[in-house]
């Protein structure tokens, strides 16, 4: 299913299905408004849109990732499709009225939404049952450390929703020696003998964490080439560094061009026109709504309406962060620097709804009008904490080398629960692929992660 034809043609129908609802829903949503009927002046100008919705509507899909969704659990879609669905209703509503479409009622925007989304879940339902029918259970083993190939393989099983069979794994400790737990997937094999345990169990996918020596990396691709399963590799800073390198050669020698993480002078500007254009916009518009925010923290609590930090960006350098206040006045006075947790008690009432919405983000749209960051990039983290981190990590610093941002690619992809790692490895990979284009589908995803619990929280 993920490679050939069967994928292509299971995309096209997909994509097929999808646009003609979309405009079934608009048809539909006439015909109830007018009883049944098509009025040319109403209706024509509809027809004048019809192909720029529907251009609209492929963007929108393809940038939520709905045309591979196997992998995928039902809820993440059903936001993904209430993301594309509002997204629809808005170009379409500008698009009606930049082409002073007057006679399209207003009704029928609102009415084409609900049908849309309704039409489309169940469709996009069905598809998607359809598609984990005809991918089947993939046997999967992992190779890495005992205790990292446990977590990596727990998380397989739990993302895939059956799509996974889990067979086992291969740990650093050789088979005797190894735990073989109730709570644990049965050790397979080890390093020394990694090769001759991936044959005899034939998996169809092997994932390797991060921690497995290059040389057994390059045995098991290796072997790959010649055997039936596919490799993942959970990257290292090698790994991430090599990501879109350029082919060259010096004379009959083949060489890779790692080249600099660092943006070109036309991608910052891009970047950064990006960045003005958005939050002076995004501060006219939210501007009613901050001040309903300041006065609902003002009622609810004693204390600034606002709180500052100093934060770590670009460059190690510092600033100050802005923020509503969502945590109870002089919340670390006795405790020092404290990392917020889930259910945290210094939260307050008001604080507990504009952290699940990431509501208390907007003031950082000042921050990133005085370019003291970005809209996308690494989120920044107190000084205080960061020198924990590069303890811990030392390629933690490599995360410094772009401005850090209100929303990052470790934000949408990851979760509240994220390990310090694996957020690293994904602002490592966007300060690798940076670009203006990177930033808006970054910013397209964050909208779906306010509708995803253990992302928002």
């Amino acid at each position: 299913m993920r490679n050939g034809h069967p994928r292509t043609w299971f995309s096209f129908i997909l994509m097929l299905g999808d646009l003609l609802l979309v405009n079934a829903g608009f048809i539909l949503a006439f015909l109830i408004r007018f009883q049944g009927k098509l009025p040319a002046t109403n209706f024509d100008p509809y027809l004048k849109l019809f192909p720029w919705i529907t251009l609209a509507a492929v963007i929108f899909f393809n940038v939520y990732g709905l045309y591979y969704t196997v992998r995928r659990s039902w809820r993440d879609i059903l936001s993904s499709l209430i993301c594309s669905v509002g997204l629809i209703f808005l170009i379409s509503v500008v698009l009606s009225y930049m082409a002073r479409g007057f006679a399209f009622p207003r009704t029928v925007f609102f009415l084409a939404a609900l049908l849309q989304l309704a039409l489309l879940g169940a469709w996009r339902r069905f598809m998607w049952r359809w598609e984990r029918k005809l991918h089947g259970s993939k046997k999967v083993i992992v190779v890495g450390r005992l205790l990292e190939a446990q977590e990596l393989a727990v998380k397989l099983s739990r993302s895939s929703e059956g799509v996974f069979n889990i067979q086992g794994i291969i740990g650093d400790i050789p088979l005797p020696e190894a735990k073989q737990g109730r709570d644990f997937y049965p050790v397979l094999g080890s390093w020394e003998t990694a090769e001759e345990d991936l044959l005899k169990c034939s998996p169809d996918l092997v994932y390797v964490c991060s921690s497995v020596p290059q040389e057994l990396k390059k045995k098991i691709i290796a072997s790959s080439l010649s055997s039936p399963w596919e490799v993942y590799l959970v990257p290292d800073l090698y790994d991430i560094m090599v990501v879109q390198a350029t082919l060259d050669q010096i004379d009959d020698t083949p060489v890779f061009h790692v080249g600099s993480v660092r943006p070109k002078n036309g991608l910052q500007f891009g970047k950064r026109l990006l960045d003005v254009s958005i939050s002076a916009a995004g501060l006219v518009l939210a501007l009613p709504l901050m001040l309903l925010i300041a006065l609902a923290i003002k009622l609810d609590s004693p204390g600034p309406v606002f709180y500052t930090q100093e934060r770590v960006s670009y460059r190690g350098k510092t600033f100050k962060l802005i923020k509503f206040r969502t945590m109870v006045k002089d919340a670390e006075k006795y405790t020092g620097p404290v990392l917020a947790a889930e259910n945290d008690p210094r939260i307050t009432r008001v604080g507990k709804f504009l952290r699940a919405t990431r509501l208390d983000e907007l003031p950082q749209l000042i921050n990133v009008l005085k370019g003291e960051m970005s809209l996308v990039g690494p989120r920044p983290e107190r000084p205080y904490f960061v020198r924990q981190f590069e303890k811990q990590i030392p390629e933690y610093a490599y995360r410094h080398i772009v401005k850090s941002g209100i929303t990052g690619l470790a934000q949408v992809a990851g979760k509240y629960s994220t390990s310090p790692e694996d957020k690293l490895r994904y602002d490592l990979l966007y300060a690798k692929t940076a670009s203006p284009l990177l930033d808006l589908q970054i910013l397209f995803q964050t909208v779906k992660v306010l509708l995803m619990k253990d992302k928002a929280s």
